[in-house]
């Protein structure tokens, strides 16, 4: 439990940061929804409202992607 404790401060300071800066966006929003479904299933079962919300966020930027102004796409013009 200490070690899952440390991964998961770690994920939840880490993947944000990803996804202002536009790093791996697609990867971070995969990780962080996998953790928002955890949280949301084994901690705070009723808050689906706060969670869903989350969750829709997620999926468009799995969908779409992070947009013109992210590392990703200057990565990927080159």
């Amino acid at each position: 439990p200490v070690i899952a404790a440390h991964l998961a401060a770690l994920a939840e300071h880490l993947f944000p940061v990803m996804l202002l800066i536009g790093i791996a966006t697609r990867f971070a929003a995969v990780a962080l929804l996998i953790m928002t479904l955890v949280i949301q299933i084994f901690v705070y079962p009723s808050a689906y409202v706060v969670h869903g919300t989350w969750a829709t966020i997620l999926l468009v930027l799995i969908k779409w992607g992070p947009g013109v102004f992210s590392v990703d796409h200057l990565i990927s013009r080159r």
